[in-house]
């Protein structure tokens, strides 16, 4: 089909012609209101996965060099399937309650004692997270304020 002046012909309407005039326009909103849906879902969806419960640590900005002079020393190790922190000639088992409330009353009668109030913990590699997490709660409730988890170096030697 040409146009009444014969130079362009008609374009055929193809899905439109099944498609009543009134919705046309909803129609061509589809595509914007499809990515306002998903961008608002993702926003959603974001926010939730990154909130949880847990101890805030503020990293120092230099590189891994950096580090603090600490008095207070704890070692987090598993033994016998069982995750024990040694501290001040003291063991302390972080799967029990009793030794964990134990431990952080033992954490804040130290602190209140030293200028300093930070941490050294000192970790093994089998000790999860969970419980290197458990630690740093026990000792901000404690009233230090600087928690420092070395990392061995292999080239130093002590």
């Amino acid at each position: 089909m040409k146009s009444a002046w014969n130079w362009m012909p008609d374009l055929p309407e193809g899905m439109w012609r099944h498609v009543p005039a009134w919705l046309r326009p909803f129609y061509d909103a589809v595509p914007w209101i499809t990515v306002g849906t998903l961008l608002l879902m993702m926003y959603m969806i974001g926010g939730t996965m990154t909130k949880a419960e847990g101890v805030v640590f503020n990293l120092p900005e230099g590189g891994l060099g950096d580090g603090e002079a600490t008095s207070l020393v704890a070692l987090v190790i598993p033994l016998q399937g069982d995750i024990c922190v040694f501290f001040d000639d003291a063991r302390y088992s972080l799967d029990d309650d009793a030794s964990t409330a134990s431990l952080g009353e033992h954490l804040a009668d130290r602190a209140a004692k030293v200028d300093v109030k930070s941490l050294l913990v000192l970790s093994d590699r089998r000790v999860p997270c969970e419980a290197v997490m458990k630690m740093a709660s026990i000792a901000r409730t404690g009233g230090l304020e600087r928690i420092l988890v070395a990392n061995k170096s292999e080239s130093s030697v002590e």
